[in-house]
């Protein structure tokens, strides 16, 4: 059935605004009416859901919890045992990314996939229908350039698992029935059989599309790199387009597909052609589509780099920055279009808590954080997380309503901590930005790692740079010291020796996410890594370095 998607995004909005006005009551009811629900079983019975009738009853008997504490559960419920954490069943498991830690399963029920389909789906299109007030729907909802993968893999047993941004499409399309047509590619496209590079078809049916008006993705830094892609693949691409030839690193089955399906089409490569060469890539979306009206993917202050650099390709075309999500759950959505950084959260979708950054007080509810305090999330899901430390640190940057609009600073298990300093990713993308400015270079990415090396520990960066400045460990340290003062404490009491940047070649990171690709893992989910946690990341990062003569 063809998605209607002006009235599904008015009702969610709707929804959403009605529930932002009454957060409290709302959560309140959501998490009494699950806990009954869910009283009889195992979980339920071991901390007395039957007995709990007020939100202050729950936080006295549930403990706070971590993933840890829930793996064997989900050990059991992958075997096929039911009424563990939920009386619904688990119908898809959202596989984390890997990128941060460990891989993980997490159930998902219906239930929480609704969510999902009013919050991180629904909702979205809403947002876009009233920023283009003026244009009919025609003009907004036409053809949807999808970079992302939504391949149908499953557990052993037949139910469905995969990535978080691919669950709510397998789940619609579970009986055959979600409509593609709005999408550039054929369906077949959009959901292969098995996760493979499907980039050079998913371009070649973008590019023949004149009337796109719509480009989606998970992450910037993957809606930077497609249009990278296209950028340095042009020549190849529109010989191609015109000629009905494939790209000889194509895998043969592509290649049939490609040739069966995309006849050549000299017009629209002469088109294309057109395109003035000079300063193409500012604006370039526009220009290879003129009827895009917006872009969605996740950037901001953690993506900086590929922030600005899509900006500059999008020229006019607003981008989205859609949602707030992890595998654990839907927690918010974008103030608006183009608001970056700023995600509105869900009372319907989860039930939260906010432990103060310090730690040292207990948990707060939606009606006691105060704007421009960080915290940690603690959420009760959908499917079976209860009082769960999902790990991120936000802070509070405005209201809607009753509820709060935040913004994501960094993870708890993510700093860097060798004498008390406690650096965040929040502090080194500081840092980096302000390095950028001073001397004047596009930093495309960079990571960090204690070494342990020398005397002393000190932080061991690697950057990707347009060009290299001069006593640029110099210049980074005094940014690293206005970005982080313990830092600079633990600096000048020589507990940490000055740090050390180490320069990557070139296209360093777009090699880690074709890396990452490679070794079967979708890429629609890929973030560049910023912390180096791992052997394997160590390695591959330390084998991009490159030489730089006279380095102070």
């Amino acid at each position: 059935m063809k998605t209607e998607y002006g009235r599904l995004g008015e009702e969610a909005v709707k929804r959403l605004e009605a529930s932002a006005q009454n957060a409290e009551a709302v959560q309140t009811k959501f998490l009494l009416n699950w806990l009954n629900e869910n009283k009889d079983t195992e979980f339920g019975r071991r901390y007395g859901f039957g007995k709990i009738d007020s939100v202050s009853e729950y936080r006295k008997k549930v403990p706070l919890s971590s993933y840890v504490d829930y793996a064997r559960y989900i050990e059991r419920i992958i075997d096929g045992e039911k009424n563990i954490l939920t009386a619904r069943d688990a119908v898809y498991f959202c596989i984390s990314s890997g990128t941060v830690g460990d891989e993980k399963y997490i159930p998902l029920t219906e239930y929480d996939l609704e969510a999902h389909y009013i919050f991180m789906y629904g909702a979205v299109f809403g947002q876009i229908r009233d920023y283009y007030k003026e244009l009919s729907e025609e003009d907004i909802f036409g053809k949807i350039f999808q970079i992302g993968e939504f391949a149908k893999t499953y557990m052993p047993d037949g139910r469905m698992n995969g990535i978080r941004s691919g669950c709510i499409y397998q789940w619609l399309d579970r009986n055959g029935g979600f409509d593609a047509s709005d999408y550039c590619v054929p369906k077949e496209i959009l959901f292969p059989d098995f996760l493979e590079d499907m980039l050079y078809i998913k371009v070649r049916f973008a590019l023949v599309e004149r009337d796109l008006t719509a480009i989606h993705g998970v992450f910037i830094n993957r809606a930077a790199g497609v249009t990278e892609y296209i950028l340095r693949n042009w020549e190849l691409l529109l010989n191609d387009m015109e000629f009905g030839t494939v790209s000889a690193d194509i895998s043969e089955k592509q290649r049939k597909y490609i040739v069966e399906n995309l006849p050549p089409n000299p017009e629209r490569a002469r088109e294309l052609r057109n395109i003035p060469r000079e300063n193409m890539h500012k604006g370039i979306i526009k220009k290879i589509w003129k009827n895009v009206k917006y872009i969605l993917a996740i950037g901001g202050d953690s993506f900086f780099y590929y922030t600005e650099k899509m900006r500059g390709y999008a020229g006019d075309v607003p981008l989205h920055f859609f949602v707030y999500a992890a595998s654990e759950g839907v927690f918010g959505l974008a103030e608006n279009v183009s608001a970056a950084d700023r995600y509105m959260l869900l009372p319907e979708s989860v039930f939260f808590e906010f432990i103060p950054e310090d730690g040292d007080s207990a948990p707060l509810l939606m009606s006691s954080v105060e704007a421009g305090k960080q915290y940690e999330l603690v959420v009760t899901n959908r499917s079976g997380l209860y009082r769960y430390r999902l790990g991120d640190i936000v802070r509070v940057v405005g209201m809607r309503g009753n509820t709060p609009i935040v913004k994501f600073c960094y993870r708890r298990n993510q700093i860097i901590n060798i004498a008390g300093e406690k650096s965040n990713q929040q502090q080194f993308d500081s840092a980096v930005k302000k390095f950028a400015e001073l001397t004047g270079t596009e930093v495309s990415g960079y990571c960090v790692q204690e070494d342990f090396s020398g005397i002393a520990p000190r932080y061991l960066f690697y950057m990707e740079c347009k060009k290299i400045p001069e006593s640029a460990d110099k210049i980074f340290e005094r940014c690293m010291c206005e970005a982080n003062r313990e830092y600079k404490s633990c600096l000048n009491m020589r507990e940490i020796e000055p740090l050390r940047i180490e320069y990557l070649r070139e296209g360093s990171f777009r090699r880690y996410e074709q890396a990452i690709s490679d070794s079967g893992k979708p890429t629609a989910q890929i973030k560049m890594p910023h912390f180096l946690n791992t052997k394997e990341k160590k390695s591959f990062f330390a084998a991009q370095i490159i030489n730089v003569e006279g380095k102070t």
